[in-house]
């Protein structure tokens, strides 16, 4: 597992996009401002060597990148500190659009078919359990049955399954499944965006009323591109793309991402980070 210490480039970006974006400040009781979801940064670091052997590109395709090594020297932005917000953002927002772009049925789905089944059947007779190791046990107990329903299953459901149960979607179909990639390729370049609307990130000299350069949308590009969710060599940094995808999906809102609003890490791990610099998330 990496080490990260406070002054790690890596984590540079990563901290201030979440400071900025992300970072939910509430008053405590005494009315003084408390930062709520202060992992999220330990969440990725944690993740780090997992994320990296998990994502469909490499630090070696970003870094022979030429045209956005040009991009990220000519906006004045540090290589190793985006290479770590990349990393952060796609996992990120490919956790938040997982379910859009499964194709299997959803818990929500499945649990109506057998709803629908009991419904049409009459009440469950018998249920078998088949453990890890194969063995089994049947029970045909009428009382305990109608103790174990589906509902009262549900009921006691942890927070972080419940999340994934009430957030799940349905299955889609080949042609919504490439528009969700597509939908999710649109909240990474959104992402992206607002990291340089930032004050003081990049030092690109945007035209009277615009607002994006045109050299940032090409940095946009080109990390689509080496992230995977661009594969059209020829001509990945049309502008006309970048236009209309922003357009095509303009208001459109992502989920939150259970892996991160649902931190799962060793609290030695973030107090290991909070020792570090790391507790404030800023």
């Amino acid at each position: 597992m990496r080490k990260f210490q406070s002054d790690d480039p890596l984590m540079a970006y990563v901290v201030r996009y979440f400071a900025e974006y992300q970072a939910v400040v509430l008053e405590d009781e005494y009315g003084d401002p408390r930062l709520e979801n202060n992992w999220f940064p330990a969440v990725f670091a944690y993740h780090y060597d997992a994320i990296v052997a998990s994502v469909p590109f490499t630090r070696e395709r970003y870094e022979a990148h030429g045209r956005l090594r040009e991009l990220l020297a000519g906006l004045a932005l540090n290589p190793e500190s985006f290479w770590g917000l990349t990393l952060y953002l796609y996992d990120y927002v490919t956790d938040a659009c997982q379910n859009r772009l499964a194709t299997r049925k959803s818990a929500k789905e499945t649990y109506q078919d057998l709803r629908d089944f009991l419904a049409s059947n009459g009440p469950m007779k018998r249920i078998t359990y088949k453990a890890e190791n194969g063995k089994t046990f049947t029970l045909t107990d009428s009382l305990l049955l109608k103790y174990l329903s589906l509902t009262l299953a549900e009921e006691r459901m942890s927070d972080f399954d419940k999340y994934l149960y009430d957030n799940e979607v349905c299955a889609v179909s080949p042609a919504d499944k490439a528009d969700s990639e597509r939908k999710a390729s649109y909240f990474f370049a959104q992402c992206l965006r607002k990291f340089l609307d930032m004050k003081g990130v990049s030092s690109a000299k945007r035209r009277q009323g615009a607002s994006i350069s045109n050299k940032e949308k090409e940095l946009i590009l080109c990390v689509l591109y080496v992230c995977g969710f661009a594969n059209n060599p020829e001509n990945y940094l049309d502008l006309g793309y970048y236009n209309k995808l922003m357009k095509d999906y303009e208001g459109e809102r992502m989920n939150g991402s259970a892996k991160y609003e649902f931190a799962r890490i060793p609290s030695a791990f973030l107090f290991e980070l909070s020792q570090k610099g790391y507790e404030s998330g800023c």
